[in-house]
Formats: structure tokens, sequence, C-alpha cells
């Protein structure tokens, strides 16, 4: 059944790393993937995955053009997940400034059931908007 759905798409029949791969590294965005669970990281590979955003980590994975932040926030009450967050887009944003280059945020945040949603992505964009 699925290879029928993917065949149905001919511009998907080749490989799909391949394409995606084309599309990141042809945008000059560094692409900040958060993860509120860590399950998640558990499906990506030939990818950095950070479980902190230190400034000296994320000096490290700016050299990336894609990499993941591990928060597990989904763990976290709101007010510390809120406190991650600003301090993700602060590091972010100073580090956007010194080398130039420029950045976007993919959130994998779902934590909906700990009141965590929209506040989180929230964050990410008012820190988008003061760059």
């Amino acid at each position: 059944m699925k290879a029928d759905v993917l065949n149905s798409y001919p511009e998907y029949k080749e490989n799909i790393d391949e394409q995606l791969n084309m599309l990141i590294e042809g945008d000059e965005h560094v692409f900040v993937v958060l993860d509120d669970d860590p399950t998640g990281v558990q499906c990506v590979h030939d990818i950095s995955v950070y479980t902190d955003w230190s400034y000296e980590s994320m000096k490290e994975a700016f050299n990336d053009k894609l990499f993941f932040i591990l928060t597990n926030s989904r763990a976290l009450t709101q007010s510390q997940s809120r406190k991650i967050h600003e301090e993700i887009t602060t590091v972010i944003s100073k580090l956007s400034r010194e080398t130039g280059k420029k950045y976007f945020y993919i959130s994998r945040g779902d934590s909906t059931l700990r009141g965590h949603y929209p506040m989180e992505t929230d964050i990410l964009s008012e820190g988008l908007k003061k760059d």
C-alpha cells in the first residue's frame, strides 16, 4: 500500500534523502530542530543531536546545515520549558549575529497535554522576530 501511494507521485520516486539533502544544502539557513521527546531523535541518522544548548555546543552545531536539540521539555513543567526555549533562542540569535548565518526553527514539540503548546512555538517565533 505504501509503495502504491509513493509511486503515484512520480517526483518522489527517486531517492527522497538525496532530494531533501539537495534542498537543505541549497538553502542559506541553518535548520535548528527542537525535539521535546527523546524518542523523536531515534529516527534520524547522520544528523548531530545536542542535549545541551550552551553557547559552546551551539557554536559547534552552527557548522552544520541541520541539527537537532533534544530539549526533553515534554518531561518538564511549563515554566521550565519556557526557560529552556528562551535560553535557546538567545543563544541561537547571538550565534546568528556573530556568524552572519540565517536560521530557521523546526519544532517537533507536541506536548499539548502538558500546556507547552503553543507556548514553545510562540517563544521560537518571538526569537525570530527579534532578529
